[in-house]
């Protein structure tokens, strides 16, 4: 698996999870406590870029999630497996109380990763997420992601609307994101897509015992109001923000205004 080989790809550091399976990751080496950043369905840890300023007193831990980016396919695609991939990365690390940050289906294996370890982790947010993520075997993104046959265009009409904003978000990231997202396999694609349609974190959140935070945009075309309305109720401790005119990735339209409400919750949370 190839991704684009620039600044933040030469950044990235691996290790070998039992199987000898590499999971590439930054670690932007910080002296505050950690926050491990996990990224949405088919983008890689270069999703978190533009926050990493931001978040600078923090000790960042942003992997590419299995299947995605320098890290290589796990035992499955579903959301409960890049969770316990992404637990056991962290109990190699040895990362014990830390916050998470997820984004789209990287916030949907935060969710499951919390209820997991609910005496690790100290504080949750989750951008754009959703607990039950079907897209509907016959909608048109369905049906485009089904399409997808190797080597997949990255300049193609299928990236460019997948990589669509309501906000401005700078040209050249976005290339970068499109190129990142045409290397990872169909295969991978059509699996995690299968796996969407399994998925129902209703349970995994009511175990979830640390605050959360969640962040939506009312212009998000993935998940929209009845995703945000049932995260609002599903968590025993829970704050909900919608961003108006924010589509589903409001860290690349205003990494300034997002962090500051993760810092203002982090704080919060104690998190500092």
């Amino acid at each position: 698996m190839c991704s684009v080989k620039d600044e933040w790809h030469r950044r990235k550091r691996r290790v070998e999870l039992p199987g000898g399976r590499p999971i590439a990751f930054v670690d932007s080496g910080g002296s505050g406590p950690p926050l491990l950043l996990l990224h949405g369905y088919s983008d890689t840890g270069r999703s978190f870029a533009a926050l990493e300023p931001f978040l600078a007193g923090y000790r960042l831990i942003i992997p590419d999630l299995p299947g995605h980016g320098e890290s290589a396919l796990g035992d499955g695609m579903r959301v409960s497996d890049f969770a316990a991939s992404i637990d056991g990365f962290r109990a190699f690390l040895r990362i014990s109380k830390f916050a998470v940050i997820g984004h789209s289906m990287g916030a949907m294996t935060a969710i499951e990763l919390a209820a997991r370890r609910r005496d690790d982790v100290i504080a949750l947010v989750l951008m754009s997420a959703s607990l039950r993520p079907d897209f509907g075997s016959r909608s048109p993104l369905s049906r485009g992601i089904r399409a997808l046959r190797d080597p997949i265009d990255p300049a193609g009409h299928f990236l460019r609307d997948w990589y669509s904003c309501s906000r401005p978000v700078e040209p050249d990231f976005l290339s970068k994101m499109k190129r990142d997202a045409a290397a990872m396999p169909a295969a991978v694609w059509h699996g995690i897509l299968e796996g969407f349609a399994e998925t129902d974190l209703r349970r995994s959140a009511m175990r979830v015992t640390a605050p959360v935070l969640c962040i939506g945009g009312s212009a998000d075309p993935l998940f929209g109001t009845p995703h945000r309305e049932a995260l609002a109720q599903a968590f025993p401790s829970v704050r909900s923000i919608t961003l108006d005119g924010y589509g589903h990735n409001p860290h690349w339209e205003d990494p300034q205004r997002v962090s500051a409400l993760m810092l203002s919750f982090l704080a919060e949370a104690r998190m500092v």
